[in-house]
C-alpha cells in the first residue's frame, strides 16, 4: 500500500514537470502537432518512469562477532519472553488505499456509461459512408462531434459554408485519430482523480487537439472569417459526450486568437529539451536502488572451535516479532547475529514473507528470503559441533518434505559454491565463475560451444570441469530455444574431499543431470513408462528389465539431449535409456531397420522405424501408444507402439488386420492387429 502511494507521488511530480513546461514554455507556440506528441509523452513517462530503477552495489566488509568478549554458560537456560497481545490500531493506511481503489472503479464505469450513452445516440442511425467517414445526420440539437471515423452533426442548425466548415474540422480530428488520444486522458484522469494536475493536463490535451484541428482545417479554406463565424454559431449547442471530439470546446476565443497568430519561429522548438534535465534528476534522486552485498571472507580466515555452542532453532508461520526478538538475543550469545527483516503477514497474522540473514564468528554469513502466500513452512537453523566438524544452514522441519521450503541453504564450515547457468548469463559471467570455482576449490570450469539467438540468449552451451583429483564431468544443452538453468554447486570441506555436480531443476526438483559422470546409480523406477531403452544395443521394454540380473547392471545413463533423441526416433518420448551389463562388451545402438516379415498366407509385411507396419492391400498404419488395437496370441495388449518397438519380429508366425467391424476388408482403414508368435 506504501508502494501504491509512493507510485502516485511519483507519478504526480513528473506529470506536474511536463504540464509546467508545457503550460510556460510551448502553449502559446504554434507546434500544435509537436505539443500533442509532448502531452502524451508527458502521460507515457509518468506512468513508466517510477517504475524503473537503477540498481547500485555496494561492497561492505562482512559482520563479524568478536568471541574475546563473548561469556557462554552452556547449562545457563535460554530466556524467553512471553507474549504480550496488543489490540491492533485501525488501519489507516489500508483504508485510504481501498478509498481510493474505490473511486478508480466509479470514474472507470463512469467512463464505460458515456461509451454506452455514445452507442444508443447513435444505434439504428441512417449512416452515410463517403471518403472513409461515416456521417450521421442527427436530428438533435447537439454540438457536431465526432468519434474515430464516425461524425455527428445537425445540418438543420447551420448554413451550407457553415456544415462544410464543422465537416472540415471534424474530418481532421477523425482521420488523426485525436479520439484515441481522448480515452487515454479520460482513463488517466479516472486512474490519478486524486491528483489535480491530470485534469488540468486533460484539459491542456483537449484544447491541443482543437488547435490542429483548426490549424489544418483554415489551410484549406479561403475565408477565414467564415470558418470563425461557424465556431461563434455553434457556442450554444454545448450538448456532448466527453469521450468525443466536439466542434464546440468552452475556449473560443484562444482558438480565434491562435487562428489568426503568426507562426512560430523554429528554434522554438528547443524548449522541448528543457524538461530533460529534470527527467534526469528524478532519476538520479528518487529511481536509486543502493544494495549492500558483503565481500567474500577468504578461506583463511575461517576457523572452528569444538567449544562452540549447540544451536538449534525454528521458526513457523506464528511466530510473533517478541519471539523472534528473544530469539536473536539467544543466538547473539552463541556468538551469531540474527536479523529479521520484511516481515510480513495475512489478515490471520500469518507470516507470508520473511527475509532473515546471519552472520558468526568464522565468517559465515547468508540472506535469505522465505516466502509463501498460505503461510511460510517451518524454517530452522542449526549448528552442530561434534569432533571439531560443524554444520550451518536452513533446513525443512523433521516432519515435513525439504523441498517446501522455498530457500535451502546448508553448509560446512568450508568454502561452498553455488553457481547458475541460465539463458541470460554473460560471457563475463561465465569467466568470473570460472575464476571464482579455481580460487575457492582449485577446479578448472570450462565453457565452450557458447551460441546465441538473436536475443541474445544462449541456446548451445557445454560445461566441463576437472578438479584435478582424476574426477571430471560435463552437460552439454543443443537446443534451438533458449537453455534450461544449469546448476552447478561445489563443495571443499576442511577434510580435502570434494562433493561436486551439476543439477537440472526445471522440473522443480533437484536431480543429477549427469550420473555417469557423477558416479551416482539410476534405479529401473525412475525411468519413465514410455522411454526408449536399449540393453547392451538391444531393445528393451521397462516390464523386459525385470528379467534382468540387478548385480549384472554396470551403468544405467538416461540421456534427453536433442541429438540422441533426434538419433533413436525418441523426441516425443523425451528420454533414451541405455543400460550397460557389461562395460567391455558394450555395444553401440543402432538405429531401428526396416523388417521384412513373412507371413502364412506369404504375404511380405514390411515393418519400417518399428512403428510403421504396412500389410500388402491396406495402408500403412501407425502405432502409437493406443492405437491400433493389437492383440499378441489371443490377448489384448496395451501400448501397441512399445510392444511392436521391443519385439523379436522375426518370431511373428502370422499377421491379421481388421478394420473398425472387425473385418478383413482390403484398402479399408486398419483398426486392429492380431499377432501370433511362433
Amino acid at each position: 500500500m506504501e508502494q501504491l502511494f509512493t507510485y502516485l507521488i511519483k507519478s504526480g511530480g513528473l506529470l506536474a514537470v511536463f504540464y509546467v513546461a508545457y503550460h510556460f514554455l510551448v502553449r502559446k507556440e504554434t507546434f500544435f502537432n509537436s505539443n500533442r506528441w509532448f502531452l502524451l509523452g508527458g502521460l507515457i513517462t509518468s506512468l513508466l518512469l517510477p517504475l524503473y530503477f537503477i540498481k547500485k552495489i555496494i561492497i561492505v566488509e562482512p559482520t563479524l562477532c568478536p568471541t574475546s568478549n563473548v561469556v557462554h554458560n552452556a547449562q545457563q537456560p535460554p530466556i524467553i519472553i512471553p507474549d504480550i497481545p496488543v489490540a491492533e490500531p485501525f488501519n489507516w493506511l489500508q483504508f485510504l488505499c481501498v478509498s481510493y481503489l474505490l473511486i478508480v472503479g466509479i470514474l472507470v464505469v463512469r467512463m464505460l456509461f458515456n461509451f454506452v450513452s455514445l452507442y444508443r445516440m447513435l444505434y439504428n442511425q441512417q449512416v452515410t459512408k463517403r471518403e472513409g467517414f461515416k456521417f450521421i445526420n442527427l436530428n438533435k440539437n447537439i454540438a457536431p462531434f465526432s468519434f474515430f471515423n464516425y461524425i455527428v452533426y445537425n445540418p438543420d442548425l447551420y448554413s451550407d459554408d457553415e456544415v462544410q466548415s464543422i465537416l472540415l474540422h471534424e474530418k481532421i480530428h477523425s482521420r488523426e485519430k485525436h479520439s484515441a488520444d481522448i480515452i487515454i486522458t479520460e482513463l488517466f484522469c479516472s486512474v490519478f482523480w486524486i491528483n489535480p494536475i491530470a485534469w488540468l493536463y486533460k484539459k491542456a490535451i483537449t484544447q491541443n487537439l482543437e488547435y490542429i484541428a483548426d490549424q489544418k482545417a483554415i489551410e484549406q479554406l479561403e475565408d477565414k472569417k467564415s470558418y470563425q463565424h461557424a465556431l461563434l454559431k455553434v457556442v450554444s449547442n454545448q450538448n456532448c459526450l466527453p469521450i468525443t471530439n466536439n466542434f464546440y470546446q468552452s475556449l473560443i476565443k484562444k482558438r480565434i486568437v491562435m487562428l489568426n497568430k503568426n507562426q512560430s519561429h523554429r528554434r522554438s522548438s528547443r524548449k522541448y529539451a528543457l524538461v530533460i534535465p529534470a527527467l534526469i534528476g528524478f532519476v538520479l534522486l528518487f529511481q536509486v536502488k543502493t544494495e549492500a552485498k558483503e565481500r567474500k571472507l577468504a578461506e583463511s580466515t575461517k576457523s572452528y572451535s569444538a567449544n562452540l555452542p549447540l544451536t538449534d532453532k525454528t521458526w513457523t508461520k506464528n511466530t510473533t516479532d517478541s519471539q523472534f526478538n528473544a530469539d536473536a538475543k539467544i543466538m547473539a550469545d552463541a556468538n551469531i547475529i540474527f536479523d529479521f527483516t520484511e516481515i510480513k503477514r495475512n489478515s490471520k497474522n500469518e507470516i507470508t514473507s520473511i527475509t532473515i540473514s546471519f552472520s558468526d564468528e568464522l565468517g559465515n554469513n547468508s540472506t535469505d528470503t522465505f516466502t509463501n502466500t498460505n503461510g511460510i513452512k517451518p524454517i530452522r537453523f542449526i549448528r552442530d559441533i561434534n569432533n571439531g566438524k560443524g554444520q550451518i544452514g536452513y533446513l525443512g522441519d523433521n516432519d515435513i518434505q525439504k523441498e517446501n521450503v522455498k530457500v535451502e541453504y546448508s553448509g560446512t564450515f568450508s568454502t561452498v559454491t553455488t553457481l547458475v547457468f541460465d539463458k541470460i548469463s554473460s560471457d563475463e559471467e561465465l569467466k568470473s565463475s570460472a575464476t571464482e570455482v579455481k580460487e575457492n576449490h582449485n577446479i578448472d570450469l570450462t565453457f565452450s560451444n557458447v551460441k546465441r539467438n538473436e536475443k541474445g540468449e544462449i541456446i548451445t552451451i557445454k560445461i566441463a570441469y576437472n578438479d584435478n583429483n582424476g574426477k571430471k564431468g560435463k552437460v552439454e544443452q543443443i537446443r534451438t530455444i533458449p537453455i534450461r538453468p544449469i546448476f552447478f554447486k561445489a563443495i571443499t570441506p576442511k577434510d580435502g574431499k570434494t562433493v561436486i555436480g551439476f543439477y537440472d531443476n526445471s522440473d522443480m526438483t533437484v536431480k543429477p543431470l549427469d550420473p555417469v559422470n557423477e558416479g551416482k546409480i539410476i534405479t529401473v523406477e525412475s525411468i519413465k513408462d514410455d522411454a526408449i531403452i536399449y540393453v547392451d544395443g538391444q531393445r528393451y521394454t521397462k516390464e523386459d528389465l525385470n528379467e534382468l540380473d540387478p548385480k549384472g547392471l554396470e551403468r544405467i545413463e538416461i540421456l534427453t539431449d536433442l541429438p540422441t533423441l533426434t538419433k533413436y526416433g525418441a523426441k516425443d518420448k523425451g528420454s533414451v535409456v541405455l543400460i550397460t551389463t557389461n562395460w567391455t562388451t558394450r555395444q553401440e545402438p543402432k538405429p531401428n531397420p526396416v523388417n521384412i516379415i513373412t507371413i502364412a498366407n506369404g504375404d511380405e509385411v514390411v515393418v519400417y522405424d518399428r512403428f510403421y507396419m504396412k500389410v500388402p492391400g491396406y495402408p500403412t498404419v501407425q502405432f502409437t501408444e493406443k492405437s491400433p488395437v493389437l492383440v499378441i496370441n489371443g490377448v489384448q495388449k496395451n501400448n501397441p507402439r512399445l510392444l511392436l518397438e521391443s519385439m523379436n519380429l522375426m518370431k511373428i508366425k502370422d499377421i491379421k488386420v481388421l478394420n473398425d467391424s472387425d473385418k478383413e476388408v482390403k484398402g479399408a482403414p486398419i483398426s486392429k492387429v492380431v499377432i501370433t508368435l511362433k
